[in-house]
């Protein structure tokens, strides 16, 4: 069997609210190998971006350890988190994030470029993933001249052009149409499982998550099966 891609002991999270606790996560614990894709449900609220931004460094857990591409993402300091980050993770959000004034290409090279990589071969790959999902002839344009679909195509290619091998996935076809959700549902699992890459989304759109190998509900902070 493959190494675990994805390791969550016992993580706890709590938020403070005024004068009150909102524990979000409760000794939440979970493991997940290459080519495992993982989709995670629940009500509004309930956790679940809380989850990723846990296993993608972007905040601390209270408790419990998280271990995640070779890393102990719950040790690691400021600097660490960035390589962690820039190197074995791939974010794809709700929202694109495009960077406004760059363009397609550009907004796809600047995670490769970020590590040090040479702004040649940066454009060769970006270019190959822009071919890839299809949209090789809009690299040219800026995000206010691409669709809502192109968009979120090109935010995928940019969570993938360092080859992570983690894919955190946050309601990533949430603000398209039914069209581009499907185009967009089709890229993910396909470009994640081909390459052997770990996907973890949270969405509450059980037509997303039913393409997913498991499904598990996040409900009074505890991972439960469906």
């Amino acid at each position: 069997m493959n190494e675990p891609t994805v390791i969550l002991e016992q993580v706890s999270k709590t938020f403070r609210s005024g004068s009150d606790d909102l524990r979000v996560l409760r000794d939440v614990s979970l493991t997940a190998y290459g080519g495992d894709s993982i989709a995670v449900v629940g009500a509004s609220g309930c956790g679940k971006s809380t989850l990723l931004n846990l296993i993608g460094g972007l905040d601390r857990a209270d408790s419990g350890n998280i271990s995640a591409c070779g890393f102990d993402v719950s040790k690691l300091d400021e600097n660490e988190l960035t390589a962690y980050r820039s190197g074995g993770v791939g974010f794809v959000f709700q929202f694109h994030y495009l960077l406004k004034d760059f363009t397609a290409l550009e907004n796809v090279m600047l995670p490769m470029l970020m590590t040090g990589s040479g702004h040649r071969k940066a454009a060769d790959e970006a270019m190959i993933l822009l071919d890839k999902i299809n949209v090789a002839d809009r690299a040219d344009h800026f995000p206010a001249q691409l669709s809502g679909g192109e968009r979120q195509r090109v935010a995928l290619a940019r969570a993938l052009i360092n080859d992570p091998q983690l894919i955190l996935a946050d309601e990533p076809t949430g603000n398209l149409d039914e069209d581009h959700k499907a185009l967009i549902t089709d890229l993910l699992f396909s470009l994640t499982f081909e390459s052997g890459k770990t996907l973890l989304l949270v969405t509450h759109a059980m037509d997303l998550a039913s393409r997913a190998d498991r499904i598990l509900r996040l409900s009074e902070g505890q991972l439960l099966p469906v």
